[in-house]
This record gives structure tokens, C-alpha cells and sequence, in this order.
């Protein structure tokens, strides 16, 4: 298979923006299929750091997409909260864990090895958004979901951002990488749940190899 690069961000994809196949030829006059052909480019967007950092471009064809780290999320999300009857709002929880990553159409995935600024990233990011949903002609909570998982200040945003973590370390131990390495996402993880799956995880794979890139 050939590893392709995104024109907008150079991100390594596997195909292009599928919406850049229609807007040059017609209008899309339905505001669904337009929503739906920007952020179906999620399913076609690497996971960056796995590619460029930790696995290495070779694995290409094993690597996850940005989409699939969102989907692992959302039913981490659930799992988590029903086996635990926590009181966290589900519906909110598996909305933020999707849209999170929405504004990576266009602005594509950093990784931490990339020369930006946090503030950067975000403000990228919010435009890229606000352009997706531009596209939809119905009043909708999306941006502001976005923004609460950005600022962490509630408990819902909190849970989800720690779920974000954990999700990477779950896809290091399902790579077979020790996931003792990944000490930085290790010590983001605050959530006595999320901790406690975290804990087996670390003891599940204390034998593995270790990443290319320990950190």
C-alpha cells in the first residue's frame, strides 16, 4: 500500500479528503454528506507519532487512524462508566471522545515532536472546526463540547481527557510495546479508574519491547 502525504499539513494518509473529490466538480447541497465526507478524512489520517516516532513508517499498514482512536475512546467511555456506575454524563463523554480530534481534518496530527505551541495548536484547531462546521445548517453543541474538552475544567472533560491517555497506552500494549516507556502519558493519567486499568496494563507488558523513542 502507498503511503500518501496530505497536501494541507503533510501528514502521512492513506488516501485523500474524500470532500476534495466532490467540491471541485459540484456543490454538495445536502449539509450532512458535506459534515460527512470532511470528517470521514479521520478514517484516512494516521495516528502521526506512531508512524514518525514509535513504530515506524514500515508498520504502515497495521497503524491506527486518527477516526479509530476516537472510536476506541468512545466505548472506553462506556465501558468505564457502566462498570463502575460512574456519575458522569455518557452522552456527553462519547461526544467530546469524537469530536475531540474533529479540527485534525485540515490542521492534521501533531505530535509532541512537532515545533508548536500548545496555544498554536489550539487556535489551528478551532478554525478548522468552526470551517467543519460551517457545513452544518442545524444549531448543534459541537464547538462547545469541543472547547469544555479543551479548557478540563469540568468533570466530564477531565474523565475524557485522561481516557485520551489511556487509549494511547491500551494501542502501545496492543502494538506489543512495554508500556512502562510511555512515562509522560503515565503521569497525566489521574483518574483512580483509568489508573487502576492502567496499573494492569503496565504489569500485563513489562516484558514486551520497548517503543523506538522511550518517553
Amino acid at each position: 500500500m502507498e503511503i500518501l502525504k496530505d497536501k494541507n499539513n503533510g501528514n502521512y494518509i492513506k488516501d485523500i479528503n474524500p470532500y476534495e473529490k466532490y467540491e471541485k466538480y459540484e456543490k454538495i447541497d445536502n449539509d450532512i454528506i458535506s459534515f460527512y465526507m470532511q470528517y470521514n478524512h479521520l478514517k484516512n489520517i494516521y495516528r502521526q507519532g506512531w508512524l514518525k516516532v514509535r513504530i515506524g513508517l514500515e508498520h504502515k499498514e497495521k497503524c491506527e487512524s486518527v477516526a479509530e482512536h476516537s472510536f476506541s475512546m468512545s466505548l472506553l467511555a462506556i465501558t468505564i462508566i457502566e462498570k463502575y456506575k460512574l456519575s458522569y454524563d455518557v452522552l456527553k463523554c462519547i461526544k467530546m471522545c469524537i469530536i475531540h480530534e474533529l479540527g485534525e481534518v485540515y490542521v492534521g496530527d501533531y505530535t509532541p515532536y512537532d515545533n508548536i505551541t500548545k496555544e498554536e495548536k489550539h487556535n489551528q484547531e478551532e478554525q478548522a472546526i468552526k470551517k467543519i462546521l460551517k457545513s452544518l445548517d442545524f444549531d448543534n453543541d459541537f464547538f462547545e463540547l469541543w472547547k469544555e474538552f479543551e479548557k478540563r475544567e469540568t468533570k466530564e472533560a477531565k474523565f475524557v481527557k485522561n481516557l485520551d491517555e489511556l487509549e494511547f497506552i491500551l494501542q502501545a500494549a496492543a502494538y506489543g510495546l512495554d508500556t512502562s516507556c510511555f512515562k509522560k502519558c503515565i503521569s497525566n493519567i489521574t483518574d483512580e479508574y483509568c489508573k487502576k486499568i492502567l496499573n494492569s496494563l503496565i504489569e500485563l507488558t513489562k516484558n514486551n519491547k520497548k517503543p523506538k523513542v522511550i518517553g
